[in-house]
């Protein structure tokens, strides 16, 4: 009789096991999808502040800017970012800080080194 019991639960108990695999699996992928997403979004805004596309496009200077902000919204790329970020401050130090593409990038390095 106890056999038969262990028996009648195997079944279920398999597919509930399988049911909670598989959904672990699709949590796992949708994840790593979002990551991927995200780091897409990130690399997007860092070809924007070198104030050119993939395609070698010019990009106007507010729009440079706004990529440069737009990193501020990456702080787990913050070890990435810094470094560049004071790469283009050194290139722009003789500019005034209140230049809009200066002013960003210290406006960033100040929120990113937080």
């Amino acid at each position: 009789m106890e056999l038969n019991i262990l028996i009648s639960w195997l079944a279920p108990l398999g597919a509930a096991i399988a049911f909670l695999v598989g959904l672990f699996q699709w949590i796992d992928t949708r994840k790593r999808d979002i990551e991927q997403k995200r780091f897409e979004q990130f690399h997007r805004a860092f070809e924007q502040v070198s104030g050119r596309t993939m395609t070698g496009q010019v990009l106007v200077d507010t729009v440079q800017a706004m990529a440069v902000y737009e990193l501020t919204n990456f702080p787990e790329y913050r070890d990435l970012s810094i470094p560049i970020l004071e790469y283009y401050l050194h290139q722009t130090s003789g500019e005034d800080d209140s230049s809009l593409f200066r002013r960003a990038l210290l406006h960033a390095q100040a929120r990113l080194t937080q």
